[in-house]
């Protein structure tokens, strides 16, 4: 298989998988009883080109739309699965776009990406000029992106959408000033001349549309990103990182090899619950780095919720026991960890209701997805009254988890790209 080197494909900063179109990559293949050998390309063009010289029997075309006219070698289209469109990005420290007519006499940085090329070109004709256009030397985002988001001289950078959400969080000088052209679409290209190959792409991308795991996939890696991203979150996230996460870090480190736990992922849970406040109190009387209860904190043994090592390892103690608590409900890998935190936000009792809840209305009781669906179905009394535990904040342990996804995340990227941040990070993913 041809794929181009994106963020989304070959991740570098997602700690979920091997990357979303990978792992359909992966499912493909052991639905169709093959092997795989994916190769990335820095370009679609190239990529595209070892699919016509028989390099290849599938391409991962990710808003690449080739001209099927200009080879003589029989090609199938497969089903599109993303369309996305193509975004112009301004530097905050440069007027936004305010009117197309602005792209005139401007340098314009545009991947090697014969999609936005061609979009950008259809729009340079209707304008009338001729901006001065400035190609990377491939299809990847990252890297020319988060350079421009250190320098200012570039006013204009033209992306494609479905390419630029994996890293938007990390380019915070960035900022999305309009979209252009027809959205870009994402599909398989198959070798009509392989036997049996297209028939079998198609019943795969049947079966997972209709099955839930597309939909299941595309909440693993996207659903936790905002549509918009808050920076000046981001911004607070970064100073946390860099003034208070080091006072804690021994005690993160040693905690999360004791009970087994992510060390990024425990700091992540931890800045949800106290932003690394130790003296942190609710409105409901939980306290501390972890926001523990009394009661928790009484069961876990602990003689001080404010002791920051107390509280550290308690609440990673905690987190295991819930995760080990839901054995035999058939809960597997990330899920698992995402019903745990729900737990740890709203009780276990609760994350059982809404396991059961989820078989009740013929959704997957598995899956984060569906709990995501499910959780706020338990503020109703037509559902809550049937069910052990009775009400709860449903909606409140969505967005707490889907908020330390979102930190997590951001964390795990932090540690491996260049920055200050991976100075007090890259500790925490060596202890992984």
């Amino acid at each position: 298989m041809a794929a181009v080197n994106l963020e989304r494909v070959f991740p570098k900063l997602s700690p979920w998988g091997p990357g979303f179109e990978r792992e359909l990559v992966d499912d493909f293949t052991k639905y169709a009883g093959t092997g795989l050998d994916i190769k990335g390309y820095p370009t679609h063009n190239l990529a595209f080109s070892a699919l016509v010289k028989g390099k290849a029997d599938i391409m991962l075309a990710t808003g690449y739309n080739p001209d099927l006219n200009s080879t003589t070698t029989p090609l199938v289209k497969g089903p599109v699965y993303e369309q996305s469109p193509a975004s112009m990005l301004h530097h905050i420290r440069r007027f936004e776009l305010r009117t197309p007519f602005e792209l005139c006499d401007q340098d314009i940085f545009i991947p090697n990406h014969s999609g936005l090329i061609r979009i950008f070109k259809n729009l340079s004709e209707q304008l009338a000029c001729s901006p001065n256009v400035i190609s990377g030397a491939n299809s990847n985002h990252l890297e020319p992106l988060l350079k421009f988001n250190e320098d200012k001289s570039i006013r204009f950078h033209l992306v494609e959408s479905g390419a630029l959400m994996p890293i938007k969080p990390f380019l915070h000088k960035l900022r999305v000033t309009d979209h252009f052209g027809d959205d870009l679409e994402y599909r398989w290209y198959t070798r009509k001349d392989v036997q049996g190959l297209a028939q079998k792409v198609e019943d795969y991308w049947q079966l997972i549309t209709s099955n839930g795991t597309l939909d299941d996939l595309r909440e693993k890696y996207f659903g936790f990103i905002p549509e918009e991203i808050d920076f000046y979150d981001v911004y607070s996230l970064r100073k946390n990182i860099r003034e208070k996460l080091p006072l804690y870090r021994k005690y993160i480190i040693r905690a999360a090899k004791k009970y087994n736990i992510d060390p990024l992922l425990l700091a992540a849970v931890m800045y949800q619950e106290s932003h690394f406040d130790p003296l942190a109190k609710s409105k409901t009387g939980v306290r501390g780095l972890m926001q523990l209860t009394n009661d928790t904190a009484q069961l876990l043994g602990l003689s001080s919720r404010l002791d920051p090592k107390q509280a550290i390892y308690g609440g990673a103690r905690y987190l295991r026991f819930l995760w080990n608590k839901l054995d035999g409900r058939d809960v597997e890998g990330w899920d698992r960890w995402l019903f745990t935190l729900a737990a740890y936000n709203q009780g276990l009792g609760h994350v059982y209701d809404a396991i059961d809840i989820a078989k009740y209305t013929n959704r997957h009781p598995g899956t984060w997805r569906s709990l995501k669906q499910v959780f706020p179905l338990l503020t109703q009394t037509k559902y809550h009254s049937k069910t052990k535990h009775g009400y709860t904040r449903g909606y409140e342990a969505v967005d707490y988890v889907d908020s330390i996804r979102y930190y997590y995340y951001i964390m795990n990227g932090l540690a491996i790209l260049p920055g200050l941040e991976a100075d007090y990070l890259l500790p925490l993913a060596n202890a992984r």
